[in-house]
């Protein structure tokens, strides 16, 4: 009896193996169908949005809706919680005379002529100035760039490519935030510049510290081998003066006769003394310094360094980084240190630092 059930057991399994893989197909096939309707949706819904000139708008990296602007309408992801509109959208639109009405049909402001947008009850309310500045009562508190990027006090807040300046003025300073919060945001964000700032004068100090202590204990240790070999002949070649240079975290060195080395004290390149070219590990020429210009491998000025350590690149007589006291090299737009190299001529530093030759 044992015998016979175990053997009408296994035909009872062979016979539901084909009616699984037939299930296993049909669930397949439901998951292509699934998925290939999400894909014409979304291409539908894109069509849509090409149609209707819609363009998306963020706050910090939170998609918050967009602009249609066929319609002239501001469509927010936010949602009404009560009263006839419950679960739609809110809405505003700029009407063809400049009114910002609500979806309920009240008017809530005025876009118009000069850059003016008022709001809140209060006319002037903010001016968006030719330059992008967001002025509100004669204080630049933003600015909106030509790509869009929505910035207070410099630091990003939004980004609305593609949305008339006017109208994203209107939407981050004049929707999304009234006075209170923009003058919220903005002691945060001067907060955390300062903090920042504070971090790297911090930074600073502790390079420097720790730097005037390694000089301090390789002077000591300098003066402990002169002793100790006073009394004997020198008869050694004298050591080349070497600085050293620090980049992303690392440290290389190059010497009085334009040898690059690597923390290992590897020769890494060559730099020319005066007018020349500058060499890779193994010889070969990567690029060329002429008169404070500096070339890559293809002839291309990269950049010109004047004779205080200003730095400028082809096609803008701005400076665009500059050697500072102690080697370090700032960027100017952010005032990022890119690192140190307190060596001359300043050529050096900047092609070392700046340029990249050598890559640390």
């Amino acid at each position: 009896m044992k015998k016979t059930g175990f053997i009408a057991l296994i035909v009872s399994l062979m016979c539901c193996l084909p009616a699984q893989a037939q299930l296993g197909n049909l669930i397949n096939k439901g998951k292509n169908v699934v998925n290939k309707a999400k894909e014409v949706k979304e291409k539908v819904d894109e069509e849509i949005k090409k149609s209707n000139g819609d363009v998306d708008f963020y706050y910090m990296n939170d998609h918050r809706g967009f602009y249609r602007s066929k319609k002239r309408q501001i469509i927010f992801d936010d949602l009404h919680k009560e009263g006839d509109r419950t679960g739609k959208n809110v809405i505003y639109t700029i009407e063809k005379n400049g009114d910002v009405t609500f979806d309920d049909g009240r008017k809530v402001g005025e876009v118009l002529d000069g850059g003016v947008v008022n709001c809140h009850r209060t006319a002037p309310y903010l001016i968006l100035a030719d330059n992008g500045n967001v002025m509100m009562d004669g204080e630049a508190i933003g600015h909106i760039d030509n790509q869009g990027n929505v910035t207070m006090e410099g630091a990003a807040i939004g980004k609305a490519p593609g949305i008339d300046k006017q109208v994203a003025a209107l939407i981050y300073f004049g929707i999304l935030f009234d006075k209170q919060g923009i003058a919220t945001v903005r002691a945060k964000v001067k907060e955390e510049l300062l903090r920042a700032e504070q971090e790297r004068i911090k930074a600073e100090e502790a390079r420097k510290k720790a730097a005037a202590t390694a000089s301090a204990n390789q002077t000591k240790s300098n003066q402990t081998n002169a002793n100790k070999s006073s009394n004997k002949k020198d008869t050694s070649t004298p050591k080349v003066q070497e600085w050293t240079i620090e980049k992303n975290g690392n440290r290389g060195f190059v010497d009085a006769n334009g040898v690059v080395y690597n923390w290992a004290h590897k020769k890494i390149g060559q730099l020319p003394k005066g007018n020349g070219d500058i060499k890779d590990g193994f010889g070969s020429t990567i690029g060329r310094i002429s008169s404070g210009d500096i070339y890559n491998s293809s002839g291309t000025k990269v950049a010109t360094v004047s004779s205080g350590g200003s730095i400028a690149v082809p096609g803008s007589t701005a400076t665009v980084a500059e050697v500072r006291g102690g080697g370090r090299i700032d960027r100017m737009k952010d005032s990022k240190t890119l690192g140190y190299c307190d060596v001359r001529p300043y050529e050096w530093a900047v092609a070392i630092i700046f340029c990249d030759f050598f890559k640390f």
